[in-house]
């Protein structure tokens, strides 16, 4: 998600406060579900539509693999959006990858479901996965040629999980192949927090800059990382 701006149309920020309205009151409701239930999961109570202005990452980052030839790769996205549009567009524009997609919303999980059963041939190299990215274990995912951490950093720090922002970081570096690229959106609200932790990586030699495309930052791995 990105920051509303001035400069926009009155009807395009008008309508950009109404779905913050909606957010927040999503938001009260399941810590209102936590509190009767502690052990509930925090979910994200909504599923993101595709607003190019609002928040261009996915668009901007299906035109990259486009534009760059970036085809039979293995990809990990966080962050779907109930548009799925990374899927669609990967199978539309007959690129090849197979993507494994995470979420924490169940509504872009129905939207998924929905999706491949109405087109199974879309399942065969887009799947998703209903998780909080803070809870993966090494073990469970396979070396990426890409990954993506659009949305990393965005809900603040918390407690009880596997891992922190840095480990999740650190996760992915360990999972991409020699040569891979991570893929971030510099216009995201937690950006600024990812900073220092990318920063880190890059004065340790993890990580190192390759290029800026349109709202997206790219990085690539030198070497394996222990």
């Amino acid at each position: 998600m990105s920051i509303v701006s001035d400069q926009w149309p009155l009807r395009a920020r008008v309508a950009a406060r109404l779905w913050g309205a909606y957010e927040r009151a999503g938001e009260a409701k399941e810590a209102l579900l936590r509190r009767m239930q502690p052990g509930r999961m925090r979910i994200v109570p909504r599923s993101w539509p595709l607003w190019a202005r609002m928040c261009p990452c996915d668009l901007d980052f299906c035109d990259f693999l486009q534009e760059r030839e970036f085809r039979s790769k293995s990809i990990f996205h966080l962050g779907t959006g109930g548009h799925h549009l990374v899927g669609l567009r990967n199978r539309a524009d007959d690129m090849g990858n197979v993507v494994l997609g995470l979420t924490l919303s169940p509504g872009e999980i129905k939207r998924y479901v929905k999706l491949v059963v109405r087109d199974p041939i879309l399942g065969q190299n887009y799947k998703v996965l209903f998780a909080d990215v803070h809870d993966l274990h090494a073990a469970s995912l396979p070396d990426f040629d890409l990954v993506t951490l659009f949305h990393l950093c965005e809900s603040g720090s918390r407690s009880g999980h596997l891992l922190s922002d840095e480990g999740v970081v650190g996760l992915f570096i360990s999972k991409l192949k020699p040569g891979g690229l991570l893929a971030l959106y510099r216009q995201s609200l937690g950006y600024r927090r990812l900073r220092p932790i990318i920063a880190a990586a890059m004065a340790a030699g993890t990580l190192k800059h390759l290029e800026d495309y349109k709202s997206l930052q790219i990085l690539h791995v030198p070497s394996k990382a222990c």
